[in-house]
């Protein structure tokens, strides 16, 4: 029962969260749908620091469930600020993140708990709203929709994804941490291929790009109806991560006109793990479908230097996926919903043409 705990606010103090890594990583692997298929989310530090580590960061919009009996921190939910444009006018946002419940605790409405002292929080500290990501068979939705009930904060629906975006280098590497099935197998083995570039106009980060990459995503954010928006220092600190990697594509007169960045996370299941990477923001309108499909192989290449073994992200349609197939990239069935807590009721657009979404 929750009178067994303490929910509360807390400070962090550590980016690299050394006393909350275990718990995160420890409650998905024992998630009921992990145990059978694998795909688990293994933090380490450095996926933690790209998490709550950036500029941005509000540290002390960050709730835990202590164990009375025990004194030992049991529940954890993270926040990621997030300025939200919409219809031309900017809101302060929030991201709920990474809720998690030791296995041994869970049952007992922490989540909720916690889900109801973030909402209390945030609304102290004056932001606007909040959005979330839900898949529709987790449990994360049923705690989301409760707290809302509860509070009586309305939940807009603002886009349903239907797929996720796949690439695979290493399939055996793959297979350790992802239940496939045979067909599967066989369709991924067409799609380990990379193609060789030859595209002078492609190459990897370099630490003079920030500036021109930041007007690149303000352009995108004033093309879209609704968009994440970010300060230069967020986007800076995030290009120079050393667990990133960005590509870009140079016009003519040697200006970076296009980008793809991704970072690397841990994919677990079954007893093993292997770094992945995750497509983060595509930012490709600009480009010939020949040079896009150039900059997704050059990201493929820098990933397999990395070590990873593939590459994922729930696909948000803000760029044209047909290039990225050419690339060998698939798209696998995959429904996600993005929701959106109308702390202030803002008015959202019935019909939401045009949005970006960057993934932390």
């Amino acid at each position: 029962m929750v009178k067994d705990y303490i929910i509360e606010q807390f400070t962090l103090e550590d980016p690299y969260g050394k006393d909350i890594i275990d718990l995160i990583s420890g409650s998905f692997i024992r998630d009921e749908a992990a145990q059978k298929e694998g795909a688990s989310v293994i933090f380490t530090e450095q996926t933690f620091n790209i998490m709550y580590g950036s500029p941005s960061t509000n540290q002390e919009l960050f709730i835990r469930a202590i164990h009375k009996d025990t004194n030992e921190m049991v529940g954890f939910l993270g926040s990621i600020p997030r300025d939200l444009k919409i219809n031309g006018e900017t809101y302060k946002f929030v991201v709920p993140s990474w809720l998690c419940v030791h296995w041994e605790h869970q049952r007992n409405g922490l989540a909720k708990a916690m889900g109801k002292k973030m909402l209390e929080e945030a609304v102290k500290m004056g932001y606007d709203g909040g959005f979330s990501i839900h898949e529709p068979e987790q449990h994360g939705v049923d705690t989301s929709y409760a707290v809302a009930r509860d509070t009586g904060t309305k939940i807009d629906r603002i886009i349903t994804m239907k797929e996720f975006i796949i690439r695979i280098f290493d399939l055996e590497a793959t297979a350790s941490v992802v239940k496939l099935r045979w067909y599967e197998k066989l369709f991924f083995k067409t799609k380990l291929k990379i193609k060789e570039v030859n595209n002078p106009r492609i190459r990897l980060f370099r630490p003079e790009d920030s500036e021109q990459i930041y007007k690149l995503i303000q352009d995108l954010v004033n093309r879209s109806q609704i968009a994440i928006v970010q300060s230069y220092e967020e986007i800076n600190w995030m290009l120079n991560h050393q667990n990133v990697s960005c590509v870009v594509h140079e016009n003519e007169k040697g200006i970076v006109d296009g980008f793809i960045v991704a970072w690397e996370f841990l994919v677990a299941g079954f007893g093993n793990k292997v770094p992945f990477g995750w497509l983060d923001t595509v930012h490709t309108y600009n480009l010939e479908q020949n040079d896009v499909e150039d900059l997704a192989n050059f990201l493929s290449k820098t990933g397999v230097a990395r070590g990873w073994k593939g590459m994922q992200t729930p696909y948000i349609p803000y760029f044209e996926a047909k290039p990225f197939k050419k690339a060998n990239f698939f798209y696998f069935p995959k429904k996600m919903h993005l929701d959106l807590f109308n702390i202030k009721n803002i008015q959202i657009p019935e019909k939401i043409d045009s949005f970006y979404f960057d993934w932390r």
